[in-house]
């Protein structure tokens, strides 16, 4: 990626579906290598684009940037340009600088599986959440454009709701509201084959309970059923279509933001 400017690779790894970090120097005093405003990325495995400094005190901020990556929280640190310290780098200029370690993420993916009236209405309240809004259906009459936001991706699936549809991976979010028993039972067998950051089956506690033994009867691990949100969205009283896709919506932010501590001071 020479030949690339620095955002024009940040957008290349995204593109890739390779999470990063991004390292920025925001302050700085004393003699440090870099000034305010110098940038890297750093990819999996250290990769890195660009420098805030080179020697030990950037090998010190790839480790802080992949423990980042992995954790998805943004940090603050603090590097000390002296021999000795719990922040020192092992350096003897003098300075110190604090470097914002924040993640970039590929987008994450809302996988409505159900292009009925609650689909069309959750791809319509999911918009605002920063996610890719992809719709699978078996039906051709509600698989159409005009019934969905011009950004979401849609997907005319089999009867088995696997065509075109791969196992969905860690960032994907899967909400299962087909039409019927039998559909649901398909498509949330079809969300549970990857390793998906949430499922939620729309239905009723007796539903659930008919759907997971059938589930449990054809293999599917009783571990996997446990991590499904059924019935799906906050308890908020809804009834009609767009009440529930709130709900859901609610209940997708919830579970981001309980992932999410509030960010430390430097250390």
């Amino acid at each position: 990626m020479s030949d690339l400017s620095f955002w024009e690779a940040l957008r290349r790894y995204l593109d890739e579906g390779r999470p990063v970090a991004v390292a920025t120097v925001v302050r700085a005093s004393g003699s440090v290598p870099r000034r305010v405003g110098a940038k890297m990325i750093v990819a999996g495995r250290g990769e890195i684009r660009d420098t805030i400094g080179g020697g030990s005190f950037e090998a010190l901020a790839v480790e802080d940037a992949l423990a980042v990556i992995a954790s998805g929280v943004p940090e603050l640190k603090r590097y000390t340009f002296s021999e000795g310290g719990d922040d020192a780098t092992g350096q003897v200029c003098g300075g110190t600088a604090d470097v914002f370690i924040e993640p970039v993420l590929p987008d994450e993916t809302l996988l409505i599986l159900g292009a009925g009236h609650v689909g069309q209405a959750l791809a319509r309240c999911a918009m605002g959440l920063g996610l890719q809004v992809t719709v699978a259906d078996d039906r051709p009459q509600f698989v159409r454009p005009e019934l969905f936001p011009p950004a979401a991706r849609l997907v005319l699936t089999d009867a088995l709701y696997e065509k075109d549809i791969p196992p969905p991976d860690a960032r994907t979010w899967v909400a299962v509201l087909t039409r019927c028993h039998q559909t649901d039972r398909l498509a949330l067998a079809r969300a549970l084959s990857g390793s998906p950051r949430w499922v939620g089956l729309i239905g009723s506690r007796r539903k659930k309970l008919r759907i997971f033994q059938d589930l449990q009867d054809a293999g599917v691990p009783a571990a996997s059923l446990e991590t499904v949100s059924c019935p799906v969205g906050l308890d908020i009283g809804a009834e009609t279509p767009a009440e529930i896709a709130v709900a859901i919506v609610a209940e997708i932010v919830s579970e981001r933001r309980r992932a999410v501590s509030p960010a430390a001071g430097p250390r």
